[in-house]
């Protein structure tokens, strides 16, 4: 596993370790702020496997042609 996933996976930790200290002091003021360090990291965790794993576009069924170039 290499160093950015390392701390992706620490960075996944530490949040839900946040969100449970939070609910434990009935903190709920931090509920949007943890939603939204959530949706950042899920956001972290797909850019790194996409780019682990890149997908193979599919070839374009044709070639477009502006009309103004067209003969």
């Amino acid at each position: 596993m290499d160093r950015l996933s390392e701390l992706a996976t620490d960075l996944t930790k530490v949040l839900a370790d946040l969100r449970r200290e939070a609910d434990v002091r009935d903190l709920r003021q931090l509920a949007a702020p943890l939603a939204w360090l959530d949706e950042a990291n899920c956001w972290l965790r797909y850019e790194l496997a996409r780019g682990r794993n890149p997908v193979e576009r599919e070839p374009v069924p044709f070639t477009y042609i502006p009309a103004d170039l067209r003969k």
